[in-house]
């Protein structure tokens, strides 16, 4: 694509986890970056990103919500590529995921695509799914092929199992995917599987906080098979989308699959010091799915080596240790 150095993008939601380190990637790679937040003047909340090298000359933070039509207009009016991390996670276990989970996630992620199509200067939007849109479906066993990017979860099995993020992200992707072939928009989609690594905030979110929940004493672990993948792959991935011209289509950001059996007892065997005593949950039905993910398509576009999962959870203990949230490990 016709990108050079000080090419301006935009990044949705930019204080998240994914989002904050790819802003932090666009920045070292010289990208004029726009992102976007509720409420921009916050410092509490954004002024994490304005310590990134680069984000005084090169970031602009601007005033969006995800449920309110129209307010992304200005943040991506300019840019060359929108990279749409942003996914609203309201998911009230008491209430009707329907009204508290699904439909805000579809909302906003129209909201979003709608304001791109105004932007005549767009040449690319890259939105971030997840391999929860790919793995989940009945029937599935560890004598099947690798999934690759034609498959797709399928939405009654996540009904079925209360598995209410990855029937968001799938019907946010099929959703998503029609819109962009009707408007004429060059969608991008990278679905990374479970994210691991560093965070940029001293106070952890998403996976990361996920883990370290992990690490509580008698914590119980999900009944859980899943890919894990780097920050820094998935910041590579969403990098590629844009910078390659030949981008297409969905690609699986993923390293190795596991189950949280196998991540808990690699962590007891190298890090005794943690003293993890977690059990397993036996309240994940339908999650322990056998499967592999084709990573295939992703390394031809460039991505020809993910980091291994001892590497992910090395550096995202140090980032624990660093923050004082656990004592020495090693």
């Amino acid at each position: 694509m016709d990108l050079v150095e000080g090419t301006e993008v935009c990044v949705t939601g930019g204080t998240g986890y994914i989002a904050s380190c790819l802003i932090q990637g666009l920045l070292q790679r010289g990208y004029k970056v726009r992102t976007t937040a509720r409420n921009p003047d916050d410092r509490t909340k954004t002024g994490f990103l304005w310590q990134l090298p680069g984000a005084t000359e090169r970031l602009q933070i601007f005033k969006a919500e995800l449920l309110e039509e129209g307010t992304f207009d200005d943040a991506v009016s300019g840019v060359h590529t929108v990279f749409h991390t942003a996914c609203p996670v309201l998911y009230d276990p008491d209430g009707d995921p329907e009204m508290t989970m699904l439909n805000p996630a579809l909302k906003g992620n129209m909201n979003v695509l709608r304001s791109c199509t105004k932007s005549p200067s767009l040449k690319r939007v890259v939105m971030t799914s997840s391999c929860s849109a790919i793995r989940y479906d009945y029937n599935r066993s560890k004598e099947d092929g690798p999934l690759n990017e034609s498959a797709w979860s399928n939405p009654e099995y996540c009904r079925d199992y209360k598995m209410w993020y990855a029937l968001a992200k799938t019907l946010a992707e099929r959703e998503a995917t029609e819109y962009a072939a009707k408007e004429g928009l060059d969608l991008v989609v990278v679905c990374p599987s479970f994210v691991i690594g560093p965070a940029l905030t001293t106070v952890p979110t998403s996976t990361v906080l996920m883990i370290l929940g992990l690490l509580r004493v008698a914590h119980e672990y999900p009944n859980r098979r899943i890919g894990f993948v780097h920050i820094d792959d998935v910041v590579k991935a969403h990098v590629l989308a844009m910078e390659v011209p030949e981008a297409h289509g969905r690609y699986i950001c993923s390293s190795d699959v596991a189950h949280f059996e196998d991540i808990m007892s690699m962590l007891q065997t190298k890090y005794p010091k943690l003293r993890i005593q977690a059990s397993r949950c036996s309240d994940m039905e339908g999650d322990d799915i056998h499967h592999k993910l084709d990573t295939t398509k992703i390394v031809e576009l460039g991505l020809t080596q993910f980091k291994s999962l001892e590497q992910m959870y090395s550096d995202m203990l140090e980032y624990y240790h660093q923050n004082h949230l656990i004592e020495s490990y090693v």
